[in-house]
């Protein structure tokens, strides 16, 4: 009787850890898909941005390199590490980009460029938390 419990017993504890496991490589799937999500969105009107800024700022080629290398890499995000460095990148270098955008105040004032750069400027907080979220999933 003993042995049936005991069987019983490393049978729950077996299931739980199965459990516990299925649920955060579920919350790490999510979180990589909702950060994929997020980067997408905050390069999609990258292109029209480029597009302004490069008008006043030709010399700043390799900013917009950077910029849409890290626009491309995120259409090939395959797992949740790819994701946070994605990201990591795509912030640095629109961090430079902006700082561009900063020194020229015809785009600063320019309505369409000011929208593009709150929706940018929008899904990456959104990423951010994203990212926040997904990334201690990851290190255990």
């Amino acid at each position: 009787m003993a042995v049936i419990a005991l069987l019983g017993l490393c049978i729950l504890a077996w299931a739980s850890r199965r459990r516990r496991r299925f649920h955060r490589q579920d919350a790490i799937h999510t979180g990589t898909i909702q950060l994929a999500g997020s980067l997408r969105r905050a390069t999609a009107p990258l292109p029209e941005l480029l597009d302004s800024v490069g008008d006043y700022a030709a010399y700043e080629r390799a900013v917009f390199a950077a910029v849409r290398a890290a626009a491309q890499d995120t259409r090939q995000i395959s797992s949740a590490d790819e994701a946070v460095a994605v990201h990591d990148r795509l912030v640095a270098a629109l961090g430079d980009l902006f700082a561009i955008i900063e020194v020229y105040p015809d785009l600063v004032a320019d309505d369409a460029t000011a929208a593009r750069i709150r929706v940018v400027e929008d899904a990456l907080e959104d990423a951010a938390r994203r990212r926040a979220e997904l990334t201690p999933l990851l290190r255990r």
